[in-house]
C-alpha cells in the first residue's frame, strides 16, 4: 500500500504553517475592535479542506454566526475552506501543537492518534443514517471524544453524520464482491477504511484529497470511495462513472478544537460554544434532510451509473476484524450501545 502522506511530513507542515499563519492562529486578539461589552475581541481560525459550498460549511458558518451572537461579539471565527491553510492531517497536527484553533476532519482520522477512536468508522457499524445520527447526537460517543482529548489534545466540538461511503470506479462492469479483487482504490489516511479494502482483497492507496482526482484520471488508482456529495463537489464524476453501493462506512465529520485553546476560554464562552454547537447541528440536519438524495440525482445527471451490490460477502469479510477490534480496545459496551440504537 502506498502512502503519499506521513506523520513526519504532517508535523513539518504544521510547524511551517504555524510560522506562516501566526497572524491567524492561537486565538489572535483583534486590537482594532471590541465586542458589545467593551471587551477586546478574539478571532479564532477554522481550517477546512472542503469547498465553500459543502454542507459542512453550512454548519460551520452557522456555528460562527451563533458564537459571535452569544458572546456579544467577543469571540469571532474566521473560516478558511478549500485547504487554504491545511489539509486534514496537517490541520489535526496543528491542533495538537496548539498552533491552530479549529479544524474540520473526518472522524476516521482520529484513529491515527488512538486506534480505539476508530470505532465509529468501522465497516458496517450502521444500518441507517437515522441510527448514525442518533448515536453521534447522544452521549454514547463521549468516551471516544474524551479519549481523543487525552491522547492528542484535540477536542471534538461537534460530530455530524453525512452519509454512507460508496465506491466510484472507472470499470463499468464492477458489480460484485469478487470484482474488487486487486482493484486499486484511493483512500484517505484512515486506518479503518484502509483495512476494509485490504480485507476485501482490493489494493488501498492513501492519497491526499487534493491529489485524488488526478490519481483516478491518470490511472494511478482504479477508483476512490466517499459519499455522494463529496463525489459531486469534487467533480469525480468526470473521471469515473460507476458508483457501486457498498455502503461500507458511514461518513462522520467533526469540528475539532485545540484543547489548549479551549482551556483558554472563560466558562461563559465554553457554555456559549456548547449552545452554538447544538443549534448549528440542528440547522445542519434540517439542511441535509433532502440534500443527499439530490446529490444522487446530480450524479445520474452527469452520467454516473448507480450500481447496487449484495453486501453479504463484504460484511462477512470484515466481521472477524470488527470482533477483534472491539475486544482489543475493550469497547464491548460501547459497541453494544451503538448496535442497540435505532
Amino acid at each position: 500500500m502506498k502512502r503519499f502522506t506521513g506523520k513526519l511530513m504532517a508535523v513539518v507542515c504544521a510547524v511551517f504553517f504555524a510560522i506562516s499563519f501566526n497572524v491567524f492562529a492561537n486565538g489572535a486578539e483583534d486590537s482594532s475592535g471590541k465586542g458589545s461589552r467593551g471587551v477586546k475581541t478574539r478571532t479564532l481560525t477554522l481550517s477546512c479542506h472542503v469547498t465553500d459550498n459543502d454542507s459542512n460549511m453550512v454548519l460551520f458558518k452557522k456555528f460562527a454566526e451563533l458564537i459571535e451572537q452569544k458572546t456579544g461579539g467577543v469571540l469571532k471565527i474566521d473560516i478558511y475552506p478549500n485547504g487554504q491553510l491545511y489539509g486534514q492531517n496537517n490541520a489535526l497536527e496543528a491542533l495538537k501543537l496548539g498552533t491552530l484553533d479549529f479544524a474540520m476532519s473526518d472522524t476516521s482520522l482520529w484513529a491515527n492518534y488512538d486506534a480505539g477512536c476508530g470505532l465509529l468508522d468501522l465497516p458496517y457499524m450502521f444500518k441507517t443514517r437515522k441510527q448514525a445520527i442518533n448515536v453521534c447526537s447522544s452521549d454514547i460517543i463521549n468516551p471516544i471524544k474524551e479519549r481523543l482529548v487525552k491522547v492528542a489534545g484535540i477536542r471534538p466540538i461537534t460530530v455530524e453524520c453525512l452519509n454512507f461511503r460508496n465506491c466510484l470506479v472507472k470499470n463499468m462492469n464492477v458489480n460484485s464482491y469478487a470484482q474488487f479483487k486487486n482493484l486499486k482504490m484511493r483512500t484517505p489516511e484512515a486506518p479503518t477504511i484502509v483495512k476494509f479494502f485490504e480485507l476485501i482483497g482490493a489494493n488501498p492507496s492513501v492519497i491526499a484529497s487534493g491529489e485524488a482526482y488526478t490519481a483516478v484520471q491518470t490511472g494511478v488508482v482504479d477508483g476512490l470511495e466517499g459519499h455522494a456529495e463529496y463525489m459531486v463537489l469534487q467533480k469525480f464524476y468526470e473521471v469515473a462513472k460507476n458508483y457501486v453501493q457498498t455502503e461500507h462506512v458511514m461518513t462522520f465529520t467533526a469540528l475539532n478544537m485545540s484543547e489548549r485553546v479551549y482551556q483558554s476560554l472563560t466558562d461563559s464562552q465554553k457554555t456559549a460554544m456548547a449552545e452554538a454547537a447544538q443549534e448549528a447541528l440542528k440547522y445542519f440536519y434540517e439542511y441535509t434532510d433532502k440534500l443527499f438524495s439530490e446529490k444522487y440525482q446530480e450524479l445520474k445527471d452527469y452520467g454516473v451509473k448507480i450500481t447496487m451490490v449484495d453486501k453479504t460477502q463484504f460484511e462477512n469479510a470484515v466481521r472477524p476484524y470488527i470482533e477483534d477490534f472491539v475486544k482489543k480496545y475493550q469497547e464491548e459496551d460501547l459497541y453494544k450501545k451503538i448496535q442497540e440504537t435505532k
